[in-house]
């Protein structure tokens, strides 16, 4: 989701190719915000779920009121550490075929 907007699929149908590591899922899409379908949320959620959401609550009250567009740091960290960084003219083979001559019994298996 972005800017408190998601995406819900009504009726969603699920495919997968295990082998390729592809999930699919399609339906009609529509665009919510995420107020208005967090009651549902809520209810479908287990214990483990509940408390993740309390903790996440907390953090956001904790935020300064004037903090506006600021992200929390371990939520920025994660981002982070997700998403590499694209710099123009380098590809991942570089670092790869690297990494690959670093440690060639690593790659083999």
């Amino acid at each position: 989701f972005k800017d408190d907007v998601v995406i819900q699929f009504i009726n969603p149908k699920v495919q997968a190719s295990i082998a390729a590591n592809t999930w699919v899922v399609s339906g009609t899409p529509q665009t919510k915000k995420l107020q208005d379908i967090l009651p549902q949320i809520i209810s479908q959620l287990g214990p483990d779920n509940l408390d993740n959401l309390k903790r996440l609550a907390e953090q956001f009250q904790k935020q300064a009121p004037g903090a506006g567009d600021k992200i929390p740091a371990t939520i920025q960290e994660e981002e982070d550490d997700d998403v590499p960084e694209l710099v123009a003219g380098e590809t991942f083979e570089t670092p790869a075929a690297a990494e690959e001559a670093a440690h060639p019994k690593a790659a083999a298996t």
